[in-house]
């Protein structure tokens, strides 16, 4: 970023994945609101980067990769680990999955993304380039607590970001499978192309990176 500059303040809003908000950037809100007691935030939940400046957003937290844009700017916050989970019940039935062939002929609970209208591709990366795969699905669901409690309850293999089953992997209530085949996804910070950086930004970004760079994360 060009020149550091005044104390933030005023209203600042940021849109992110709800899940990402609750796990990550939520817990982190209080000591980042005392640091800056001038900002009044309004946090959001927004999945798409197309709405950043129709909807007033001064920036987004994006997961994945951000298209090359003449009127956005992505700045690298972090990457996360997405995993292949299923709970021990599954993987007594079923067995577990060995590699991406095998995959295909297991159940998985599927999740339904509204931009689209179909499910989301289970992503893996092949010889440096990403692959696109589509899963059997036994069930299909469109919220985020719901798909990871499916796998729990043993309706069939998901694939989640690791920060958000976490608990879980913990408790044994879901073990993960295929570990040779985990994708990791970018995180970014994405903002209007402007001369001048709105102080907030700036001040959100460093946070931010730093909070999601910890040896152990916050989330």
């Amino acid at each position: 970023f060009p020149g550091r500059a005044a104390q933030p303040k005023g209203r600042f809003k940021v849109g992110m994945p709800q899940s990402l908000a609750r796990h990550c950037i939520i817990p982190t809100l209080p000591a980042f609101l005392r640091q800056y007691p001038e900002l009044e935030l309004i946090l959001c939940s927004s999945d798409s980067v197309e709405d950043i400046i129709l909807q007033g957003y001064d920036c987004v937290i994006r997961a994945g990769r951000i298209d090359d844009s003449t009127t956005l700017v992505a700045r690298p916050l972090a990457s996360f680990n997405w995993v292949i989970a299923a709970s021990p019940t599954y993987i007594e039935r079923y067995g577990s999955p060995e590699n991406l062939d095998d995959l295909q002929k297991h159940h998985a609970v599927g999740y339904l993304n509204h931009r689209t209208g179909r499910t989301t591709d289970w992503f893996f990366t092949r010889e440096g380039e990403d692959y696109a795969m589509r899963v059997q699905e036994t069930l299909v669901v469109d919220d985020t607590d719901a798909y990871i409690q499916a796998g729990i309850q043993g309706l069939g293999l998901i694939r989640v970001a690791s920060y958000l089953v976490a608990p879980y992997l913990h408790s044994g209530a879901l073990v993960t499978c295929m570990d040779n085949h985990s994708y990791d996804l970018p995180l970014a910070l994405v903002y209007p192309q402007n001369r001048f950086l709105p102080p907030a930004v700036r001040a959100f970004y460093d946070w931010c990176k730093t909070a999601l760079s910890q040896p152990e994360p916050l989330c």
